[in-house]
């Protein structure tokens, strides 16, 4: 893992003095199969996250749900089909960071994705806590009490719901992810395996409880847990029914369309295999790039439509959007939320039926603490190679080949600063609502970079798998990244301008926009810190720029 000058003439010899651009061979090695990036593409989609499947009803209740994640799925193919192509072009480790600097500004595409992954990502770490003790933990423990009598078990499952519950939760699979993956990234990938068996196992026994259970039996378990779990005063049924749903006047056609931004939080990452890209074999291959990340959409998109059909039929669309509506109520009401795995309680008496019913749930979730830490190391290691972040970032362990150094501060920042804070500073969320329309830009930015790699980097498009596919004139990336660009683009007006979503809230002034606010003073800042570097680097010999005109080493 020498230093080389890539840029040094054929046999000379480069100099402190005449230094221009030092590289470095990253260190990782491709131990990720096709078919297990498939996997870990699925898994990170989200097919779990609950909100996507309540969030629309609470405002909306005749949104159709799986119509709505079917639309935003047919969309995010288009972003899907750019991510294959760049990928295949620059099969590099870094993804969103590699295709934006080299296809779009340098400086551009660092702070975008600086904002998302580098500074957010610390954040989302603690929602991959949070998902593996509400969505996991929790209802695991809550069930097997309830059909088993055990109140400690039920006592348990209350406290993994908890702030406490979650930020110890984040702290102990942080800690557990990262040194699985300080260790070795082959670890990780034969552990995934059980996490990509076990989830879809969960799933398909999930969903055929759903369909089987009566809506009657239903409420009657319903009714039940709410007296076992939260007690007389808690909300049953017919309370959340008759309380809480609200007809609306809007057209269904229209509100099914709003399931689309709240859909796009979790179908919008089919292309997050690629930070890692590095690691994934054959990834210079359009056939397997197809398949991972418009495979894996197309195959999200279509789990997360049964679930949500499934749910929405045996529990009635009116009470889970009343549900819904009183889940987002401050402080929290007394009920059981309308969580998907929640709901799941209901579905059985039988213990074993439950726990194979929650138990991949549980490891989807904790495989999305694993990748985020992926992304975030993966992403600032190459940041790092090119000279962006410090060069310590990029340490990559000659005996694991894995980012020992960056795996750390991850662990640090993210695994326990972030987990107290995001689950026990009283009003934080309220300042990083509009992490969702950071993700949305830094979608926009690959898909405006694939729309023009054919112009902006020429020699590398054209011996690129992608450039043989053309509609008349036009190449197929263009036409594919014009259109997720607009979507993308639509979806982030919808974020800005409908206050049920919770990002922003136009007519409440400043109060209303404060969030999208802080994200913009986080990307100057991270715009200001890139020239600055720039100029460092500069005084001292090094010519950042010149990094950008390069594809990365493996």
């Amino acid at each position: 893992m020498g230093e080389v000058d890539v840029f040094a003439r054929p046999g000379a010899t480069a100099t402190a003095q005449v230094q221009v651009f030092t590289r470095r061979a990253s260190g990782l090695v491709r131990v990720m199969s096709p078919y297990s990036a498939f996997a870990y593409n699925v898994l990170n989609i989200g097919v779990i996250f609950p909100w996507v499947y309540i969030t629309t009803l609470a405002a909306f209740p005749n949104a159709n749900v799986w119509t709505g994640i079917i639309i935003t799925g047919i969309f995010t193919g288009f972003l899907a089909v750019v991510y294959a192509g760049l990928a295949s072009a620059m099969p590099r480790t870094g993804g969103d960071y590699v295709f934006q600097s080299r296809t779009l500004k340098p400086w551009l595409g660092f702070a975008i994705v600086s904002t998302m992954i580098i500074t957010f990502f610390l954040q989302w770490q603690a929602l991959g806590g949070w998902l593996v003790a509400v969505l996991g933990l929790s209802p695991m423990f809550l069930g097997l009490g309830l059909t088993m009598g055990n109140q400690t078990f039920i006592n348990w499952g209350i406290w993994f719901a908890t702030p406490t519950g979650a930020m110890v939760t984040t702290m102990v699979s942080s800690t557990i992810a990262a040194l699985v993956l300080i260790k070795s990234f082959r670890w990780f990938v034969k552990i995934q395996w059980v996490m990509w068996y076990g989830f879809l196992l969960s799933f398909v026994l999930m969903v055929v409880m759903f369909f089987l259970t009566p809506t009657s039996t239903f409420i009657a378990r319903y009714d039940r847990a709410t007296q076992v779990i939260v007690g007389a005063g808690g909300l049953t049924y017919q309370n959340l029914l008759s309380g809480y749903f609200t007809p609306t006047q809007e057209a269904a056609w229209f509100t099914t369309l709003l399931v689309a931004p709240v859909a796009l939080t979790s179908l919008g990452w089919v292309g997050y295999a690629q930070e890692q890209a590095g690691e994934i074999q054959g990834a210079q291959s359009l056939r397997n790039q197809m398949f991972i990340n418009l495979g894996g959409g197309l195959f999200s998109m279509v789990l997360m439509a049964i679930l949500a059909f499934a749910m929405i039929q045996t529990v009635g669309q009116n009470w889970l959007s009343g549900a819904a509506a009183a889940s987002f109520v401050t402080p929290p009401l007394p009920m059981i939320a309308p969580w998907f795995s929640n709901l799941a309680l209901m579905l059985t008496d039988n213990p074993i039926i439950l726990f194979l019913m929650i138990i991949g749930i549980l490891l989807n979730a904790l495989q999305v603490v694993f990748n985020v830490i992926i992304g975030w190391t993966r992403v600032a290691v190459a940041m790092s190679i090119d000279g962006a972040l410090p060069k310590v970032v990029s340490h990559v362990s000659p005996r694991t080949h894995t980012p020992v150094y960056a795996h750390v501060i991850f662990l640090v920042l993210g695994g326990y600063l972030y987990a107290y804070i995001y689950n026990m500073v009283p009003g934080y969320l309220t300042y990083t609502l509009a992490v969702t329309t950071v993700a949305t830009v830094m979608y926009i930015g690959t898909a405006i970079g694939g729309a023009v790699f054919p112009r902006t980097r020429r020699e590398v498009y054209r011996t690129s798998p992608i450039a043989k596919y053309k509609l008349g004139p036009i190449p197929v990336i263009t036409i594919c990244g014009a259109i997720a660009a607009v979507f993308s683009a639509v979806m982030l007006y919808a974020y800005i301008v409908e206050p049920f979503l919770g990002i922003a809230n136009l007519s409440m002034g400043f109060t209303g926009v404060q969030s999208l606010l802080i994200m913009l003073a986080i990307f100057v800042g991270w715009s200001v810190y890139y020239f600055v570097r720039r100029a460092y680097l500069r005084s001292v010999g090094i010519n950042l720029d010149l990094a950008y005109k390069e594809i990365p080493p493996i």
